[in-house]
């Protein structure tokens, strides 16, 4: 029987039904080995109650995912919902230059939610035509050829430009998960030099923002534009086990799963690292403690918060250097600490006594 390895990416295909048509579909040829590719989908495995279909358990990107399940399958799909065709195509161009001398039969389909709809076949390698014929049947999709590179990265000495795809007027731009600006136009490029990011181009840059990447490889940093997930769900919250385990993320709210998957407790630091961790986090079971600053930029819609949360505002600009305090004094420099008697009022406590007079208002969910 042919083995099928899917590589999910994004949040989108999930809230769609558009992946569970895929797999309806691909049922009746072979045996289905799927992954989640990327970390922003997690929420929406979940939701979907798909977590025993998409093993969202190993976080990588999409080029790792293809890669790994290339050791194993006979063939692998690529399954995206972008933005615009424009986005969905440069995505697999980029994602398809990762995987270096891959062989195997790879195909993307590209379900686009933009008012043209439509799900399009891309053979990034030589396909079987059965199978490009039964996905192009039961999806009513067209194939369409690997679409001409168009580099959105080019290099000049210590200089690195990358150009955002798909981007619209009004949508942040993240690298990395921190928003670093905001466009301005459809024509956007981020600038670095030395790793460090300068310009961007056809937007307004957030200094903050930049100021907390320090350096970055722009010809491989995780760029995105929009909002990481536009769908109104009722969140659907799995078991937890106790641990005795408190975490603090840190301005690294893609990497929530990670850090917090068995924890009890976690303390987010900044106002959109809250928002991010804090939907994943409901999905967990985990009340968290945030501290913000009311500097939040929107990358989301539609956050839910763990019932028992706490989240503090600062002063502004406060939130990183109550962070670090914090991250000092109660997680000795660590990344998690056991519990013990503290429990979730003592570290509270513990915060509030660091923050000091910085706290303008705490809000209990």
């Amino acid at each position: 029987m042919t083995c099928i390895g899917v590589v999910i990416h994004g949040p989108g295909v999930i809230d769609s039904g558009r992946a569970c048509r895929v797999f309806e579909i691909l049922g009746g040829i072979g045996e289905v080995r799927a992954v989640l590719g990327g970390t922003m989908g997690r929420a929406a495995v979940i939701d979907a109650g798909l977590e025993d279909v998409i093993d969202i358990s190993v976080s990588q990107k999409p080029s790792e995912s293809i890669l790994a399940l290339g050791a194993c399958c006979d063939v692998v799909l690529l399954v995206n919902e972008g933005k615009c065709a424009e986005s969905g195509f440069t995505f697999g161009r980029m994602v398809f230059e990762k995987l270096g001398s891959f062989t195997l039969s790879l195909i993307q389909i590209e379900f686009t939610r933009s008012r043209e709809g439509g799900c399009s076949l891309i053979p990034w390698t030589e396909m079987s035509d059965s199978l490009l014929g039964e996905l192009e049947n039961g999806l009513g999709a067209r194939v369409v050829q690997p679409p001409e590179s168009r580099t959105c990265i080019e290099m000049k000495g210590d200089m690195v430009m990358r150009r955002v795809a798909g981007v619209r007027p009004g949508e942040y731009v993240t690298v990395n998960g921190i928003v670093i600006g905001k466009a301005l136009s459809d024509e956007v490029c981020i600038v670095a030099r030395s790793g460090e990011i300068i310009k961007l181009q056809g937007g307004r840059m957030k200094t903050h923002g930049v100021e907390k990447l320090e350096r970055v490889d722009l010809s491989t940093a995780i760029v995105r534009s929009g909002l990481l997930r536009t769908a109104d769900v009722t969140p659907r919250v799995l078991e937890h086990k106790v641990s005795g385990i408190a975490v603090i993320i840190d301005h690294s709210a893609e990497q929530t799963f990670e850090i917090a998957k068995d924890a009890d407790v976690a303390v987010t630091v900044g106002d959109d690292t809250t928002a991010v961790a804090g939907d994943l986090l409901t999905r967990l079971g985990i009340p968290l403690i945030g501290i913000t600053d009311g500097d939040r930029d929107g990358i989301t819609h539609h956050t839910h918060m763990p019932p028992g949360s706490v989240v503090i505002r600062l002063a502004p600009g406060k939130d990183d250097v109550v962070g670090r305090r914090v991250r000092v004094e109660i997680f000795g420099g660590k990344e998690r600490i056991m519990i013990g008697e503290m429990g979730f009022e003592g570290i509270l406590d513990d915060v509030l006594g660091l923050a000091g007079g910085l706290v303008d208002e705490v809000v209990r969910y």
